[in-house]
This record gives structure tokens, C-alpha cells and sequence, in this order.
């Protein structure tokens, strides 16, 4: 009896043993399906799958960079993944096989050392990414740590080898689109058509703002159009010294914290329904270390109907309007000492200018503005302003349009950074700009437009030729 129980016990496991390795033979064999047939490259359903899942999970991931959402799960969101992986599969079969078939992956020793070097940096970049994801905080270093990175790849699945192929493939890809690519050119209507488009827009973006085509030229961009109003002007900045510069930012960060206190103790009063919020605040009495602005003493002799959280926020709105004044004061008093401390040097440069003194010889040696100096893109042409141009300080732009003359240059005049002294140094003629002056950026636009046209209908047609089978109806089995 004992017999007969334990073969049957031995059966029933061996059934249920048999049972796993059937379903895992299953899964296997259905992972292999055939979905996809380019030629002789075949994509199989797991192979599909995959890439469908981590496309999905990559946009669900990209979505809520931005705070939107995006439903993986969702049956329509699966189906156009899955077409758009089979497109993209289906067009990288037939690139490499017609790569493939125009020679393009038969590289000379020179092409293969571009690409060996190009290999190696991929792979340094994949082992400084292993070390920083999975050894931020480790304690090996040298042979060890080496051998740590190198198990970790391995564990990862990822092989120089494979880094190789896949370099060797792009680059062959490249050649491949040049050859489609290289043959375009651009005649100077189709230059000159673009030029009238951009002109045309230029002109409509200057309507509604004026002030975009100064925020183009002061920060290097190509211009289109010159819209009146305009003058280029050149400074020399003697900027505040840093103690000085240090000093007021230090009470402006102050004055910011307390003007930020005042407004929540404000809104505080507000939603208590408090009435007389000034008749209050004064009957509130403070001493302020005049040295830190610090509260050094504070007394209230509100009446004992005043609430408990009215009175606390009365006492901070109270503090915080004190503080607000001894800031501002503090900064009216560092910033009369910043200009006293720079002004020997901006009265010697305006008597060298009076003498004759050379403006760019002057500038090279005083001039604390970036955007004068040398590499800005504003060094040599200088900035576009006009009335009301509202991306320099007010005082700037301001003085620079009180020049009469062009050559002629402005008093030292206090800014937020410091002394301005500013020479008027030329008008902005209205009108579209010529086509030689934007002939390069406009080839390189007018042309990549071509190319990128002309690639993809040829790898369209490449597509529509090629002997292409596709099964989609396992993939939702």
C-alpha cells in the first residue's frame, strides 16, 4: 500500500514538473513567432514585445517630466506602439540591407580607426555611467574598482563587442544618407525665396514687439529685418566693486525676505477679516539693532478684544515693515558709497575721452561689462536699443537714447552695476538685410530642409521596394 502511494506521489510530480516545462516551452515558442520578415531579417514577437514595453515606459517616463500623463495600459497607446516599432524596425532592416548592398559596410583602415575611436568613447562613456549609477559611493579604486566595473558589464549584458557593431552600423548608415544627401544643392532664388519669408515674419514679430529684434541682435541671432527706431550704442562699465556689490546684494536678499514675510502676514489679516490693519501695526513698538536690522525689542498695546492670531500677525507684519525700511535705507546708503568708491576712475575716463583718448584702447583697459570684451557676440557690433527697450537696465537704455550724436558718447551715468559711460556709435537702417549677409546660415537651413526631404522619400521608396511580410495579429494573441 505504501508502495502504491509513493508511485503515485512520483507520478503526480513528474506530471507537475512536466507541466512547468511545457508552459515554459510555450512561452518560448510563442516569443519566437515570426511578426515581422525583411529579406532574410526576421523580428519575432518577444523581440516586438520588448521594444514595445520600453517605449511605452520610456513615454510614460518622458510624459511626467512635464506633468502630463501617459497610460501605458491603454490599448490604443499599445497598438500605435506597436506600429511605430515596426515601422522603425522594417525601415532599419532595409537601410542596413541596401547599406549592405551598395558596399557601404566594407570600411578602409582609415574609416575603421574613426570608427574604433568612436567605439572606444561610447564605451568610456558606458563605464563612467556604470560607475556613477551603481559605485557613486564605493571605496575601491584602481585594479579593484576596474574589476569591479567590468563584472558589473558583464552582469549588465553589455560587450565592447557589441558597442563595435553598433558604431560600425551607423557609421555605414551615414555613408548610406550622404550618398543621398551629398548630391543637393540650393540656387540662390531658392535662397533668396526663404529670405522673403523670413522678412516677411521678421517684420510681422516687430509689429507686436518691438523690442524682440534688440533681444536677437544682442544675443548673436541672425536678423532678417531692420525695424526703425533703433540705434547700436557700446558702453564701458565701471562696475561697483565687489566688497560694495557684496554689501548690496546681501541687504536686497534682506529686504526680499522681509518684503516676502510682510505679504504672507498680510494675506494672514486679510483672511481673518482683519479691518484697520495700519491703526494696529501702530500700536506696535520696535527697536532695530542698527547695525543687522535685527528686532531688538518689540511691545503691543492692542485692546483685549484683539484675537490672539491677529495680534501674532500684526507683530510680524509690524517687524517685517521695519525691516522693509531699514533695508531700503541700508541699500540707499551702500549704493551711495559703491559710486563714491568708483568715481575717480569713471571722471579719468570721460577726461580721456575729452582729450582724444582711442574708445577701444579706453574700453580694453577699464570696461567691466562681458558684452564688451572680447568672444562676446556683442563685442564688435555693440548693442541694438531704442525708446523703452526693457532687457538692459532702464538707466542704460535711457541715457544711451539721450545721445544726440552718433560718436558722441553720455556722462557716467549710475546704473545697477555701476558707472555707464556710453558712445552712440551708429543708426539702425530699417529695411531687410541683404541676402550675402545671411547667405551662410541660409544655405546651411535651406539645405538641410533639401536633404532631409530628399533622404526621406528615398528611404520611403527604399521601403516601398523592399520584400516586406508582416503578421501583427500573434502580437495581441
Amino acid at each position: 500500500m505504501q508502495k502504491k502511494a509513493l508511485l503515485a506521489l512520483l507520478l503526480a510530480l513528474m506530471m507537475t514538473l512536466s507541466g512547468c516545462a511545457l508552459i515554459q516551452k510555450d512561452l518560448e515558442v510563442d516569443r519566437a513567432t515570426e511578426i515581422v520578415r525583411v529579406g532574410d531579417t526576421v523580428f519575432t514577437k518577444g523581440e516586438i514585445q520588448d521594444e514595445v514595453d520600453y517605449q511605452l515606459a520610456y513615454m510614460s517616463y518622458y510624459y511626467s517630466l512635464f506633468g502630463l500623463s501617459f497610460d501605458p495600459t491603454s490599448a490604443q497607446n499599445i497598438a500605435d506602439m506597436q506600429d511605430d516599432v515596426i515601422d522603425m524596425l522594417v525601415e532599419n532592416a532595409v537601410l542596413n540591407a541596401k547599406a549592405k548592398e551598395l558596399g557601404f559596410d566594407q570600411l578602409t583602415e582609415e574609416e575603421q580607426a574613426e570608427v574604433a575611436a568612436s567605439a572606444d568613447a561610447t564605451w568610456e562613456t558606458n563605464r563612467q555611467s556604470v560607475q556613477t549609477n551603481y559605485f557613486a559611493d564605493t571605496e575601491l579604486e584602481g585594479d579593484e574598482l576596474t574589476a569591479a566595473l567590468d563584472a558589473k558589464i558583464e552582469e549588465l549584458g553589455v560587450t565592447y563587442e557589441d558597442v563595435l557593431e553598433s558604431e560600425t552600423n551607423a557609421y555605414a548608415l551615414q555613408k548610406l544618407k550622404a550618398s543621398v544627401t551629398d548630391p543637393v544643392t540650393v540656387t540662390d532664388e531658392e535662397l533668396q525665396e526663404h529670405l522673403e519669408e523670413h522678412v516677411a515674419s521678421a517684420q510681422t514679430s516687430y509689429e507686436s514687439n518691438l523690442s524682440s529684434y534688440g533681444i536677437s541682435v544682442n544675443n548673436g541671432s541672425t536678423v532678417y529685418y531692420r525695424p526703425a527706431g533703433y540705434r547700436m550704442v557700446k558702453q564701458i562699465l565701471i562696475k561697483f566693486n565687489e566688497e560694495d556689490s557684496d554689501a548690496i546684494a546681501s541687504y536686497q536678499s534682506s529686504l526680499s525676505a522681509a518684503g516676502t514675510t510682510a505679504t504672507a502676514q498680510q494675506n494672514l489679516l486679510f483672511s481673518l477679516e482683519v479691518e484697520d490693519i495700519d491703526a494696529l501695526v501702530a500700536q506696535v513698538g520696535l527697536e532695530i539693532n542698527p547695525e543687522t536690522g535685527d528686532i531688538t525689542d518689540m511691545t503691543a498695546s492692542f485692546a483685549e478684544d484683539v484675537d490672539e492670531d491677529v495680534a501674532a500677525a500684526v507683530q510680524e507684519l509690524a517687524k517685517a515693515q521695519a525691516q522693509q525700511e531699514f533695508f531700503t535705507n541700508k541699500i540707499e546708503e551702500a549704493t551711495r558709497a559703491a559710486f563714491a568708491n568708483i568715481a575717480e576712475e569713471a571722471d579719468e575716463v570721460l577726461a580721456q575721452l575729452a582729450e582724444g583718448a582711442d574708445w577701444d584702447e579706453l574700453a580694453a583697459e577699464h570696461n567691466d561689462d562681458p558684452g564688451m570684451q572680447a568672444g562676446a557676440a556683442t563685442a564688435e557690433t555693440g548693442y541694438a536699443v531704442c525708446e523703452g527697450f526693457t532687457s538692459f537696465d532702464s538707466a542704460f537704455t535711457e541715457a544711451a537714447m539721450a545721445i544726440p550724436e552718433v560718436g558722441q558718447w553720455s556722462d557716467k551715468t549710475e546704473g545697477a552695476y555701476g558707472y555707464y559711460i556710453i558712445q552712440y556709435t551708429s543708426d539702425v537702417e530699417e529695411g531687410p538685410v541683404s541676402l550675402d549677409e545671411v547667405r551662410d546660415t541660409l544655405t546651411n537651413e535651406v539645405l538641410t530642409e533639401k536633404q532631409n526631404e530628399a533622404y526621406t522619400a528615398q528611404v520611403a521608396a527604399w521601403v516601398e521596394e523592399a520584400d516586406v511580410e508582416i503578421n501583427k495579429k500573434p502580437l495581441n494573441d
